[in-house]
């Protein structure tokens, strides 16, 4: 999903486009049939934002278009179901209006052959396109499969390079491969199956990698990693630049069933080396407390190369490294080199069926961070959906104080409060169970049962060293999925 101010034009006329690589209803590739519904919030705290949503098809043609009208700091969704569109559609979304926006594109897929027959997973807009993109993490496994999507988002056709690389930097036979893409359209590469585009490599049975793309136009991209589990997961791709020190806002390793079941989850982070040289990566784990790291490393990533490090199974390290932590362990990683890196992380949570979420490593914090949706829902004693918001204190000896407002759909605030945030620590705060909130469960009460609105958070440190993750769950008869976004600084 891209956020794009159109340069003149928009000096001229106001307007803000939002481009959204939307499924609306995704093809069958043995991974269910899916939809996309996008959520988008009006960034402006005093105007009212008039917004018209294009569906762009893979020819760079609008097929439908629906408006809405969204108040100062209020939120409104864009679902699939609303969308005027015929089954089997795959394309992107275009976003106009006149103030200045946030989205969230929301994927679920249904009839996935395995878990509870559900999955889902869920990724912000952009601010702007770029002539270079990374994807970390990408997988072709028995149990892994990984579909990128790369949209234009320039006036004209973008030409498209290419590279895949495997875990080791190697270049993947065939790199780099070319595409054309239509102005403001998608194309979708499935590294399961070169038939459906061949603009892809033909890989190993197993194979763990990274791909680069370029373009002289300005391109963005989205990886979704299903597995065989039943769960899948979605992540922006990465804008290479010259951090030397990336942060994960939320992590966590807890076995609470004692043999990785119950409501057990771990995470797994990956880090790119950007350099055509060999690197060390520095690793610094801290629980929610702050102080001292709970765990810390080194590894060395050779040239191009991404090495990913999974809390439960090890992944490019020994598992056992990550004995230190603990069975019941929620926090924060913070990675440095003396070379530029980017880096993303994935979740896995198991309540008696899988459910994945994911979201990036950022580079730089801010004094306010958007969410433009979050869920609060129940029907009786039952949870239909709810939400969970990471806060991470970027700051390495301060803490810092935040004030979170959660907001209805008409911009009105239904709950504020305010928290304390440890140095190089994170605070969750949950709808359904409370987290790090003054009063518990009770501090959202007053929201009710089927409040479907937007967050802010706000800190008065000048030097902005807060940044975040969001988390939604989703649940109802025979189903539950999952969707995960980073906070949004515009």
């Amino acid at each position: 999903m891209k956020l794009k101010v159109l340069g003149a034009v928009a000096a001229i006329l106001g307007v803000l486009v939002i481009s959204s690589i939307a499924l609306a209803i995704y093809p069958d590739q043995s991974v269910g049939q899916g939809s996309s519904d996008v959520w988008v919030m009006n960034l402006d705290e005093t105007l009212d934002a008039s917004v018209v949503a294009s569906y762009v098809n893979q020819d760079g043609v609008s097929d439908s278009s629906v408006g809405a009208t969204i108040s100062p700091w209020g939120n409104t969704s864009f679902p699939a179901s609303s969308s005027g569109l015929a089954n089997d559609w795959l394309g992107s979304m275009v976003l106009f209006s006149n103030r200045e926006l946030a989205s969230v594109a929301e994927l679920y897929w249904q009839n996935v052959p395995t878990g509870d027959g559900w999955s889902g997973g869920a990724y912000v807009g952009y601010s702007e396109g770029a002539n270079e993109i990374f994807v970390p993490g990408a997988a072709k496994t028995p149990s892994h499969r990984s579909i990128v999507t790369i949209q234009c988002v320039d006036t004209v056709d973008c030409e498209v390079s290419m590279t895949y690389r495997d875990v080791g930097g190697v270049v993947v036979a065939g790199s780099p491969f070319m595409d054309t893409i239509e102005a403001d359209s998608q194309e979708t590469y499935d590294l399961h199956d070169p038939s459906l585009n061949p603009n892809i490599p033909t890989l190993p049975e197993v194979w763990y990698g990274s791909l680069q793309a370029t373009s002289p136009q300005k391109i963005v991209g989205v990886i979704v990693n299903h597995t065989v589990f039943g769960y899948a997961v979605a992540n922006n791709s990465l804008v290479p630049g010259d951090a030397t020190k990336i942060y994960f806002p939320a992590l966590n390793k807890r076995n609470f069933g004692g043999e990785w079941k119950g409501q057990s989850d771990w995470s797994g982070f990956v880090v790119q080396n950007l350099n055509d040289i060999e690197i060390t990566a520095y690793m610094s784990l801290y629980g929610m407390a702050g102080g001292a790291p709970a765990l810390a490393f080194t590894d060395t990533i050779p040239a191009y190369s991404s090495h990913g490090y999974n809390l439960r199974y090890g992944g490019d390290v020994d598992a056992s490294l990550f004995d230190p932590l603990g069975d019941v362990w929620l926090g924060t990683a913070v990675v440095s080199s003396t070379h530029p890196i980017v880096g993303s992380s994935s979740g896995t949570r198991y309540p008696g069926g899988y459910l994945g979420g994911a979201h990036l490593a950022v580079s730089s914090g801010a004094n306010r961070l958007f969410h433009p949706v979050m869920y609060r829902v129940k029907s009786g004693t039952t949870w239909l959906s709810f939400s969970a918001l990471g806060v991470q204190n970027m700051d390495p000896t301060e803490d810092v104080t935040v004030t979170l407002k959660y907001l209805n759909s008409d911009g009105s605030v239904g709950v504020q409060f305010q928290d304390t945030i440890p140095a190089n620590s994170v605070h969750a705060y949950n709808t359904r169970y409370g987290g790090n909130t003054p009063a518990g469960p009770a501090t959202f009460e007053p929201l009710g049962d089927s409040w479907a609105g937007a967050v802010i958070v706000e800190t008065e440190d000048p030097s902005g060293t807060i940044t975040g993750v969001a988390t939604n769950e989703k649940s109802g008869s025979g189903y539950m999925y999952m969707g995960v976004y980073n906070s949004i600084v515009p």
